[in-house]
């Protein structure tokens, strides 16, 4: 029986945490691929509510202010 080195010893323990975030990481993309749809529209309103939050802050915030006191120093 041969001893093996440090070196060897944590580069297995690597291997073996890398081969764990892969298995996790095919877990997760087929669960994103069985809800696809789902994710999609999730994402869409995710983004539309962003875009209203964003349009009505502008609103609020620049174009409701008079033109004299927005032009004032």
């Amino acid at each position: 029986m041969t001893k093996r080195s440090i070196q060897d010893v944590g580069r297995d323990s690597r291997e073996a945490e890398l081969k764990r975030g892969l298995a996790r990481a095919d877990k997760d993309l087929e669960i994103m691929d069985r809800y696809a749809e789902d994710l999609a529209l999730a994402e869409y309103e995710i983004q539309a509510a962003m875009r209203k939050r964003d349009r009505e802050y502008r609103d609020g915030h620049l174009c409701s202010v008079p033109r004299p006191i927005k032009h004032r120093r």
